[in-house]
């Protein structure tokens, strides 16, 4: 049986940032109806990674691939048509835009497709569905830490693109909400995406399809990583409540 042209893959990708190498050799690929996870200790380059699988940095060797095409070969306005078409991305940081309603926020990515009032209806559900249907007037600063989280969330989500990729998505929420935008993300591969995500959570990680583990620049299965804690454990503080 013929396997699916991965909607996303890497091929020996190498990063150096001011002569270290954070990146060596990477290699990764993510079919459509897959999720693979992306665990390391902090600043072991997972962040940087899943910035060069979002064509937001260059790799300095080595190849990213979307459908079948080298994107190395492209030219950067291809590969912001890509990202805003082709790509959600979840960053650590919500990186709102402070003069923009939640909504509006949301609909960022629909606008610059020139789809914003096809896809009014959509971020509306996607906020609903994430708790924040009472939100959707507010600016930014209205709102908790978690609650940017998840509008950030929303607006990756809102033009249903093909690959997700999540830095962190569940950090800085409750555990009622982290269960909840894990189960969100985790049933994203079953409508046909691709699902990548760093984090520093074990029991999300632990449900992805695949598991890889970064250290010292290397990319493996989690199968033959080191048995050491790599971050914070699943679950979160009383303070990491307070900011739900």
């Amino acid at each position: 049986m013929v396997r699916a042209t991965p909607l996303l893959e890497a091929r020996g990708v190498r990063r150096s940032f001011g002569g270290d190498l954070v990146l060596h050799e990477a290699s990764l690929s993510i079919r459509a109806g897959e999720s693979v996870s992306i665990t390391g200790h902090s600043g072991s380059g997972k962040t940087t990674l899943l910035s060069v699988l979002a064509l937001l940095l260059e790799p300095d060797a080595g190849e990213i691939w979307v459908a079948g095409a080298n994107a190395t070969l492209w030219s950067d306005a291809q590969r912001s048509r890509i990202r805003n078409h082709s790509f959600g991305y979840v960053f650590q940081g919500a990186h709102l835009v402070g003069s923009l309603s939640v909504l509006d926020n949301v609909l960022v990515p629909a606008l610059i497709a020139g789809r914003r009032r096809e896809r009014r209806d959509y971020a509306r559900s996607l906020l609903d569905r994430l708790g924040l249907s009472n939100r959707e007037g507010h600016l930014p600063h209205m709102l908790s830490l978690g609650q940017r989280r998840r509008v950030a969330l929303a607006r990756a989500l809102v033009l249903e693109p093909p690959v997700i990729l999540a830095d962190e998505p569940t950090n800085d929420l409750d555990p009622r909400r982290a269960n909840q935008i894990a189960e969100f993300l985790l049933g994203l591969p079953a409508a046909g995406h691709a699902l990548a995500l760093v984090t520093h959570d074990r029991a999300l990680a632990s449900a992805a399809d695949v598991r890889l583990f970064l250290r010292d620049g290397v990319l493996a299965c989690e199968e033959d990583a080191p048995e050491v804690p790599f971050g914070k454990k699943s679950g979160v503080s009383t303070d990491q409540q307070s900011r739900q």
